[in-house]
């Protein structure tokens, strides 16, 4: 008889799973156990289910109830059976979780393009060519294309007056309301970028940047992105629920453009599905008058935000090179009326 794993075990492995991606990309899973009633009795019997999120798409992790030993056919038998689920429940996304994954099993799994994750040894994701192993970063730290999100975060708070020079690990945590593993990670990228040094009180570690101001702007736009992960129309009368004003409605209190029709408002990703729920958001149609357009966004736009509006900052990242000249023209006035 197959031994069977606790569910204590399993819910374990699964939060571990959400600390390692989180360390890695400072994203949250934002895992939530699901047991849908329109999959088959013996696929629940058979793997615990968790749903989330990776990077704004939807994501299911599947985990076996059950120890297998090898030779049993349980990859063949998994494909199936992800695909099942996959079908009924419309998961872009779709990850095997593991405890550990020993060399061949590792292959095989590769092989056959089977997405999974073993907390702090690998998170392979073939739809979005993503291989992140233990002993290889998560970036190329000296050559990052772009800056992930806690990073941005970070030096955009820097960069907008927050004094966070000095701080230590857990000081910098409770600031930006991110995990200590993601700000330690932050550290490690804004040194590898030489944008911050090295710097320890005692045992402690602190930030130390390098540059600060209009220097650390003109040195790190470009590598810095949109913060909008998705853009959707809700029907609400209280748009305030949702997160402080952004897009051309903040571009609007900020500058001399036109407020739109639509208020936008901004949230971040991984809270939007509580907050539809809490608040019973439905999708709006073009029939609908109190509309409101959300912004979903890879970090918390109420950070900095400052008096129920999105930090200036963000805003111009997240509206510049817009096909609408109005709009291109107000960012770039927005972007002087930033005091370096």
């Amino acid at each position: 008889m197959l031994e069977r794993v606790p569910d204590a075990r399993l819910e374990a492995l699964a939060e571990a799973a959400e600390a390692y991606v989180e360390d890695a990309f400072g994203q949250r899973f934002a895992l939530v156990p699901v047991a849908p009633t329109n999959l088959p009795h013996f696929i629940l019997d058979r793997y615990a289910i968790w749903q989330g999120w990776l990077d704004g798409r939807a994501l299911l992790l599947m985990v076996a109830r059950e120890n297998l030993p090898p030779g049993s056919g349980a990859t063949a038998q998994y494909l199936k059976h992800r695909e099942m689920v996959r079908h009924q429940l419309g998961a872009d996304l779709v990850l095997l979780l593991l405890s550990r994954v020993p060399g061949a099993i590792r292959r095989q799994m590769m092989e056959r393009k089977i997405g999974f994750i073993a907390p702090g040894a690998q998170l392979y994701v073939p739809e979005v060519f993503l291989d992140l192993r233990e002993r290889a970063p998560a970036f190329a730290l000296v050559q990052a294309e772009q800056i992930s999100p806690t990073s941005q975060l970070l030096l955009l708070a820097v960069m907008q007056g927050r004094t966070l020079d000095g701080l230590n690990l857990t000081e910098l945590s409770d600031e930006l309301r991110v995990s200590i593993m993601s700000i330690s990670r932050t550290l490690d990228e804004l040194e590898a970028l030489q944008l911050a040094k090295a710097h320890h009180v005692g045992r402690q570690r602190r930030l130390h940047m390098a540059l600060g101001g209009r220097e650390l702007w003109d040195t790190v736009q470009a590598q810095l992105r949109s913060p909008v992960r998705k853009v959707r129309e809700v029907c609400t009368l209280d748009g305030e629920v949702i997160g402080p004003l952004a897009g051309t409605t903040a571009l609007a209190r900020y500058t001399m453009l036109a407020p739109p029709r639509v208020e936008t408002r901004a949230v971040l990703a991984a809270s939007w599905k509580n907050l539809q729920a809490a608040w019973s958001l439905r999708t709006a149609t073009a029939f609908d008058d109190e509309r409101v357009e959300v912004q979903t966004w890879t970090y918390d736009p109420r950070i900095l935000a400052n008096n129920g509006v999105v930090d200036r900052l963000s805003l111009y990242l997240s509206v510049r090179g817009s096909p609408d000249e109005r709009v291109a023209q107000a960012a770039e006035e927005l972007l002087v009326t930033i005091e370096w």
